[in-house]
């Protein structure tokens, strides 16, 4: 049941996209889905999952008996560079196109890393911040082409984007405070 609460706050409350920023940029570009996305798409889900494993298990086992957990985030980078490179020559060599992606993984593997307790709880994180921005990507894309059909100047897009998604944090954010919340009343 924990997996569960965990997978739901990272997906809602503690959202990747909306409460760190992680991703911002990624779901301003992203159309919905094509077939040249598809290898993006299972790049980095592959990316994400793979690192987020093995730094896990790299840090759990090493860094923390020798005490030097101070080094995690570069011990994740070296292990996410190894992962990416490797799955990005293989989506070259296969499609002949490029699948380059780097902060928006990296960030992931490192929320996943630092705020879990297991292998598992890594994971689902992980998978939760994946499926929160696939969750905001079609609503930045129809804003996005609401506002291309009104033929709205670029600074003003940029600033309503963001006040969409602030907005759009608040709404999900205001749910853990708000009366209705039945942990709120016990």
């Amino acid at each position: 049941m924990i997996l569960i609460y965990t997978f739901f706050y990272y997906f809602f409350f503690g959202s990747a996209v909306l409460l760190y920023g992680i991703g911002i940029n990624k779901t301003t570009e992203i159309n919905f889905f094509t077939k040249k996305d598809f290898f993006y798409l299972i790049k980095v889900i592959l990316s994400i999952l793979i690192s987020s494993v093995l730094c896990y298990l790299f840090t759990d086992k090493i860094l923390v008996p020798l005490e030097s957990v101070e080094l995690y985030p570069i011990v994740c980078l070296l292990i996410y560079l190894c992962i990416t490179i490797l799955l990005e020559a293989i989506v070259r060599l296969t499609t002949n196109k490029s699948a380059t992606e780097f902060i928006f993984s990296y960030l992931v593997v490192l929320l996943s890393v630092t705020e879990s307790n297991s292998l598992i709880t890594a994971v689902i994180i992980s998978l939760s911040c994946l499926v929160s921005i696939a969750v905001i990507i079609p609503l930045v894309y129809s804003f996005r082409k609401r506002n291309l059909e009104n033929e709205t100047e670029p600074e003003k897009y940029i600033s309503r984007l963001f006040l969409f998604l602030m907005i759009l944090f608040l709404i999900i954010s205001v749910w853990d405070v708000m009366w209705i919340n039945p942990e709120v009343i016990k």
